[in-house]
């Protein structure tokens, strides 16, 4: 195969697809370079954000972004980048990146419904076009997913060939998994390896200096679209077990009365021990992504226990939290007939906006259930997101000269690191019950995982 018969790097036009958390980063760092890392050439690229959101295009127009990771002043400074949801503006486009969520159903099965309309988008856009096209996907998948779904919905619309070796009327693909962690200013897309790989050895070489084009940190590339895939779901799938692991240590350990903050600090005095600590886990990579692996291993016949085990353990730690406020509330002297609940964050994480898939939402649905009378505040997240999750309104700031019968302190936000242990006293009752779930406050009546 001729390379040559391949897009011109310093010359090609990109259109990524989802403007979410992976996506815009993505878009962005590709269109604020004007010279090649590799070669250090001038750059003369085109690059379009698409997204079938028409809110969020106009928004980003605007220079809005409202998952709060640019400001209004970043985005105006990126020229080379136009935000459409027109398909007829991505059909010249040499490149495709596909950057769409790829959730789970209420089964724990893999929700593909927004890789399939993202691969009908392109299969549309190459249609009828004579150039050898690209099609990169970043979303999180099973192994095999990208050539055994998504590639057959691009022929079958676009009535191209892929990864035809003689270049005629065909298309080719490539995976390099999105690594993007939401609230992380360390490790950003400029920071971090990205791994690589493409249909055959000449495209998977183009992919792999195209992103060594714009990635600082340089990239892996692998041997085949599969190992690919595989490698990003491992990644969250360790974690996940190793958080499933620590949880359950927590657990048996607070039966048995030891202090577990104590007992990891000993342990980490060895120096092959991995810190990791009890927590909730949610969003849509650790708490989804082993849920594609197990899905693929049980259509080939096999039975993931120890993953799943995990997966049972992480994903019912916000009901062990719930057990464990009950108990503290049932071992109060004095009943109060509706605990008054300051509950400070409510996305995945800290320092992020995401609530998909956030342990603290399924907390708050079940405490609701109990007739107890919840305030959230988070500066993070949209409002309207929570509303819709939960019915209730979103504070951006802890409401002044109120007090409150249970307070649950769960994500170390930036906009919450003044928060101390005399703060939250000053919001308590004197027997009002503290959970403290980022393990920074200390005290002898705060209470942890």
């Amino acid at each position: 195969m001729n390379n040559n018969n391949l897009p011109d790097i310093k010359k090609c036009s990109i259109a990524v697809i989802g403007l979410g958390y992976v996506g815009l980063p993505l878009a962005l760092e590709i269109a604020k370079r004007d010279f090649c890392l590799l070669t250090k050439e001038k750059i003369f690229r085109k690059v379009i954000g698409f997204d079938i959101n028409i809110e969020r295009i106009e928004q980003l127009k605007k220079g809005l972004d409202r998952n709060n990771i640019y400001s209004k002043e970043n985005l105006k400074v990126i020229k080379n980048i136009k935000y459409s949801n027109d398909i007829d503006l991505i059909k010249n486009c040499d490149v495709f990146i596909i950057t769409v969520p790829t959730p789970i159903n209420k089964n724990n099965e893999p929700d593909l419904n927004y890789l399939k309309d993202a691969s009908i988008i392109v299969g549309n856009a190459i249609k009828n076009n004579n150039k050898n096209q690209i099609v990169i996907f970043e979303s999180t998948v099973y192994p095999g997913a990208t050539e055994e779904f998504c590639i057959p919905l691009i022929e079958n619309i676009s009535n191209k060939k892929y990864n035809n070796k003689e270049y005629k009327n065909s298309f080719y693909g490539g995976y390099s998994p999105e690594r993007i962690n939401p609230g992380d200013t360390k490790h950003t897309i400029e920071t971090v390896i990205k791994i690589t790989s493409g249909s055959n050895k000449d495209v998977s070489h183009w992919i792999d200096n195209f992103y060594k084009s714009f990635i600082k940190a340089g990239t892996f590339n692998v041997s085949s679209i599969k190992v690919a895939e595989a490698a990003k779901i491992i990644e969250n799938t360790q974690r996940d077990i190793n958080i499933a692991l620590v949880n359950e240590l927590s657990i048996i350990f607070k039966k048995m009365g030891i202090d577990f903050n104590e007992i990891l600090n000993a342990a980490n005095t060895k120096w092959n021990f991995q810190k990791y600590r009890p927590g909730l886990v949610g969003g849509h990579c650790i708490g989804v992504d082993p849920y594609y692996l197990t899905f693929k291993a049980k259509k080939i016949g096999l039975n993931p226990n120890l993953i799943l085990a995990g997966r049972k353990i992480n994903d019912g730690m916000h009901e062990y939290l719930l057990s464990q406020i009950i108990s503290k509330i049932n071992q109060r002297s004095e009943r109060i007939k509706i605990e008054k609940v300051l509950i400070l964050g409510i996305s995945y994480k800290e320092n992020c906006s995401d609530s998909r898939n956030s342990q603290l939402i399924y907390l708050v649905k079940n405490m609701l259930k109990m007739n107890m009378n919840i305030t959230i505040v988070d500066p993070l997240v949209n409002p309207k997101s929570v509303v819709e999750k939960t019915g209730l309104n979103l504070l951006k700031n802890i409401p002044k000269n109120n007090k409150y019968s249970l307070i649950i302190f769960a994500l170390d936000h930036l906009q919450f690191k003044k928060i101390n242990y005399k703060e939250l006293k000053n919001l308590s009752y004197s027997n009002t019950i503290i959970f403290d779930l980022t393990n920074r406050i200390v005290g002898e009546d705060i209470y942890h995982l």
